[in-house]
């Protein structure tokens, strides 16, 4: 391929040669520009010869504002590169504004500057533009995020003055598209210098612990130490380990126990707090989340509940507490009495029939009345979770025919005719109840929660 000789001369820095051709050819540059390559600019940018690119500024200054085919304009390059002189100059001709356009990956020139450390180079762009400090590239890292991912240690310490003198230390806190803050990713990278001056309790430089949020969460819920845990076996992870502690840092299980435990009184001791904490958190860690557990897993889970209730209530009819008479009960070997009018009456108490509820009717009529409850409660959760699921009919003839079943048992077992009339109603009362009541509760309490909003909406109206 024939070489362009304006772009040898770039490469070269012959500024004579760059004016004897635009002088032959005015036009010469803008054809350059109009076939999208690196203009002479970009190039004498990348080389710092700093006479060609003044010159080739006063000829086309608008150069300066264009991106080449790979998205870069001269002052990302320079910038990159650390030719202080031409960033600066760059910066004169043109406006700040320069420093806030975007290349590739949406990546500003104070972005490259802190990829490749360029300590300097830092310092002027953040001056011409203080509001460089902000941006984050296509993948949301800022500065800091570069700094630390290329392992720059000079140019972070140099971005955390600027971050300071310019009070812009929230971005400290500001995450990527990942969800990770500048500290998830050094301890991710054990970047053990970069972690020690963040969370550093000496007195010159305890400002950005003040600020960084040591406990912020990722988009998998990982706090910085859990990251260490998570991405561990470095020798140095001790060390890592220590300095987070001592900046307050814990587990993202342990997170909620934390906020917690600083509610209780300074009076109590350092064993109970941490007993306390150790219980709640083993409470936190078995309460259902819902970005944890799958629809499906739940409804498994109740369906599983909901049989052991239903077999357990169904067992407890059939078997009442004292359970039931053997044989016909007769008072002094007499299976019938008579009464006053010398008239013949039934048995004392029928073989079959419950003890507990001959001796005491009442306590047997609570007992089947809150047994009854939970059955029909349970074969009506039972009926809700299989809805939909192939044989839904018959698992509803099956659960009718268990209902029924029950109350038939009831009313056998009863000592009495009306006992048993009284459990045959309940038996038909308390699935309808156990059908609609607790619709009707939801109802209710919704709008008691709605009835205040809106009154306190009106009132701020």
């Amino acid at each position: 391929m024939e070489k362009n000789p304006l772009m040898e001369a770039a490469r070269k820095g012959d500024v004579e040669y760059l004016l004897r051709s635009t002088e032959s050819d005015p036009t010469l540059l803008e054809v350059i520009v109009i076939n999208g390559e690196s203009s002479p600019l970009h190039v004498a940018s990348m080389y710092g010869y700093l006479s060609f690119v003044k010159e080739i500024l006063k000829l086309r200054e608008s150069l300066g504002r264009e991106l080449n085919k790979d998205g870069f304009t001269p002052l990302h390059i320079a910038a990159s590169m650390g030719h202080v002189e031409v960033a600066r100059e760059l910066l004169e001709k043109l406006s700040s504004e320069i420093c806030l356009i975007k290349g590739k990956e949406r990546k500003i020139p104070l972005h490259y500057a802190a990829m490749r450390g360029r300590v300097c180079v830092l310092g002027e762009l953040v001056s011409a533009n203080p509001e460089s400090l902000e941006e984050v590239t296509a993948r949301g890292e800022t500065v800091l995020h570069l700094a630390v991912r290329f392992c720059q240690f000079d140019g972070f310490v140099a971005l955390l003055e600027h971050l300071k003198e310019f009070d812009k230390l929230c971005v400290l806190n500001k995450q990527d598209n990942a969800g990770n803050t500048v500290l998830h990713l050094a301890v991710q990278k054990r970047q053990y210098e970069v972690i020690d001056l963040l969370l550093s309790s000496r007195s010159n430089i305890t400002i950005f612990r003040d600020f960084i949020e040591v406990n912020s969460l990722n988009a998998n819920g990982f706090t910085p130490l859990d990251v260490l845990h998570h991405f561990g076996g470095e020798p140095e992870d001790t060390e890592i380990h220590q300095i987070l502690r001592e900046a307050g840092a814990v587990r993202s299980r342990d997170h909620n126990t934390r906020q917690a435990a600083e509610t209780t009184t300074e009076n109590e001791t350092t064993q109970s707090e941490e007993s306390l904490t150790t219980h709640k958190q083993w409470l936190d860690y078995f309460k259902s989340k819902k970005d944890r557990v799958s629809p499906n897993e739940i409804r498994s889970v109740l369906l599983v509940i909901a049989i052991l209730i239903a077999t357990a209530t169904y067992q407890a009819a059939l078997s009442p507490p004292g359970g039931v008479w053997q044989e016909d009960y007769c008072n002094n070997g007499y299976c019938q009495e008579t009464d006053t009018k010398g008239k013949k009456t039934k048995p004392l108490y029928h073989a079959g029939t419950t003890i507990m509820g001959s001796k005491n009717w009442i306590s047997y009529g609570i007992f089947i009345f809150l047994n009854s409850i939970g059955f029909f409660t349970s074969i009506e959760l039972i009926s809700l979770l299989t809805k939909g699921l192939p044989f839904y009919l018959e698992m509803q003839v099956s659960l009718n025919a268990v209902a029924l079943t029950y109350g038939f048992a009831m009313a056998a077992l009863s000592p009495s005719f009306g006992l048993g009339l009284f459990f045959l109603v309940i038996s038909v009362v308390i699935p309808i109840s156990v059908a609609k009541i607790p619709s009707l509760i939801r109802k209710h309490t919704k709008k008691t929660r709605v009835s205040p909003l809106r009154s306190s909406s009106t009132t701020t109206s």
